[in-house]
């Protein structure tokens, strides 16, 4: 992977593993009162453009959401958007069938709030260890995180794609949607509690130019010590700092991220087994599949003829 000014970015390389497919964007603008529901067992993210709307959560203090603020809910929990967290709420799939909605827009600019809510689930090996550290909602502060210009542009390219699809339009827009999670998460990680486990190691400077190495060249006979070099540590500190943060020791880690990788390559069907064995620092197939199996429960041929 290609690295800007030579910065090892461990955080890319795991985002990379880890895809996003829209499934479902829509740009409104809402006339209180409304309430509407959200409940497909789905990743949402929800773009306040102008106004004001309150997201509610069963058990949670509904959250407030002002004009440049995005919400996601990564985990797929159900939850409703309205101007009223008393309202009754209406599904979300009822609301854009019904032909008499457009009803709602007919109201004063001022009294109106304009929302980006989408839709969008997860591709790629490294998705559930992600979601595992991630919380029920990301909440950025538009007006108040450094993201706000570039979070205002974003959804106005979304809202163009949205409104004017044309050729490719889909593509695009899924392409927005990885960019704003990015973002999010960024930004959430930067602030979030410090026991993330392998997703802290990404933001700790040793531990992530080791992690970053690792990611640089998977197929590399690596040693705790020469990770320790790459860490700038000692090799009982390294191991020591390493297994506290990301959970596992760095071996460890290494085998799995060499097997998460192979995943990915054999979903892409365009290396043989040996090719994929040997790219990633297995001396034989034999070995690759054995270590393969233990990890996933099938061997890579399996794997591949099932597109898991």
């Amino acid at each position: 992977m290609q690295r800007a000014a030579g910065l090892p970015d461990a955080m890319s390389d795991v985002l990379s593993l880890i895809r996003m497919r829209a499934e479902l964007v829509c740009h409104q603008a809402y006339a209180a009162p409304w309430s509407l529901s959200f409940t497909r067992p789905i990743a949402h993210f929800h773009i306040i453009e102008r106004g004001e709307a309150w997201l509610t959560r069963g058990g949670h203090e509904p959250l407030r959401l002002l004009s440049g603020d995005m919400a996601i809910l990564p985990l797929g929990a159900g939850h409703a958007l309205s101007s009223d967290p008393s309202l009754r709420p209406t599904p979300i799939e009822v609301f854009l069938a019904d032909s008499t909605r457009t009803s709602v827009l007919q109201s004063h600019k001022d009294q109106e709030t304009e929302v980006i809510c989408g839709q969008f689930s997860f591709i790629g090996v490294l998705a559930p260890k992600l979601l595992a550290v991630l919380p029920q909602i990301i909440h950025v502060r538009g007006r108040e995180d450094r993201s706000f210009e570039w979070l205002r542009l974003t959804s106005e390219f979304l809202i163009e794609e949205t409104r004017y699809p044309r050729s490719g339009s889909a593509m695009v827009i899924t392409r927005i949607i990885d960019l704003l999670f990015i973002q999010a998460v960024r930004e959430w990680g930067e602030k979030g509690p410090p026991n993330l486990g392998w997703l802290s190691g990404l933001s700790d400077a040793a531990i992530g130019r080791a992690l970053a190495a690792i990611h640089e060249d998977p197929g590399r006979n690596w040693s705790v010590a020469a990770l320790a070099d790459q860490a700038g540590l000692s090799r009982s500190a390294f191991a020591a700092r390493f297994t506290d943060i990301v959970g596992k020791p760095p071996l460890r880690y290494l085998t799995t991220w060499r097997l998460e990788l192979a995943s990915d390559q054999l979903r892409a069907g365009t290396a043989s087994i040996g090719e994929i064995a040997s790219g990633i620092g297995y001396g034989s197939e034999a070995a690759f599949t054995r270590a393969f199996k233990a990890q996933f429960g099938t061997p890579p041929a399996a794997f591949r003829r099932n597109g898991r």
